[in-house]
């Protein structure tokens, strides 16, 4: 039981740094170590609805029982799905390990331009030759299938919610901000900052196996 919670969602390690640091390593190393099923979004592949629900309640603080019912079966959570929603996360699953998973911030910030932000700003610009009536038959049935798997919402939350544009203005000041954020929500004690290229031994330390 967590809380006054009887069946909570059996998380035991959270990741809450952002996409293009390892999260995807770190959740294969999750799996392998026993901690899995792991929630990675790009696990999902772009059929999935997952856009749609996180996009629905990220920015709603959503409580320990929203969260139980999106992670029921998994017993780790990673990647951007999972570090935009940081302070609900520490609050529904309290006695969970976190790990902030970190990267040299120039070579975060030419990675996620490339991808991250990349879909993003292809949302926008496909958007916006629908608006003024300039579409193509292909932005048509893409931006129909974006806005059916909630992924246009999920882009806006991320960039322009979370981030607040500033992935655009300064990218490796907002991976600096976003880190010091949650070494300063998680106690030292349950946090492992890790980077990848660290191997396996911080991990297997931190994770007690």
């Amino acid at each position: 039981m967590v809380g006054n919670r009887e069946h909570p969602a059996p998380l035991k390690v959270i990741g809450l740094g952002l996409g293009r640091t390892g999260t995807l390593s770190l959740s294969t190393a999750l799996e392998i170590l026993g901690f899995g099923p792991c929630h990675h979004p790009f696990l999902f592949g772009t059929e999935s609805d997952v856009w749609s629900k996180f996009a629905k309640i990220a920015q709603d603080n959503p409580s320990p029982e929203i969260l139980d019912d999106l992670f029921r079966g998994y017993g780790a959570a990673l990647d951007n799905t999972a570090a935009i929603l940081a302070e609900p996360l520490y609050r529904a699953y309290p006695q969970a390990k976190f790990i902030l998973t970190t990267r040299d911030p120039a070579k975060w910030a030419q990675s996620m331009k490339k991808t991250i932000y990349r879909v993003y700003i292809k949302c926008k610009e496909r958007e916006t030759r629908i608006a003024s009536g300039k579409s193509t038959k292909e932005d048509l049935i893409l931006s129909e299938r974006v806005k059916r798997l909630g992924l246009l919402e999920w882009t806006k939350v991320y960039n322009e919610w979370y981030h607040q544009g500033r992935l655009k203005t300064d990218p490796e000041g907002e991976l600096e901000r976003h880190n010091r954020f949650i070494r300063k929500l998680i106690p030292s004690e349950q946090l492992l900052v890790f980077n990848v290229a660290d191997g396996w031994k911080p991990l297997v330390e931190f994770l007690g196996v």
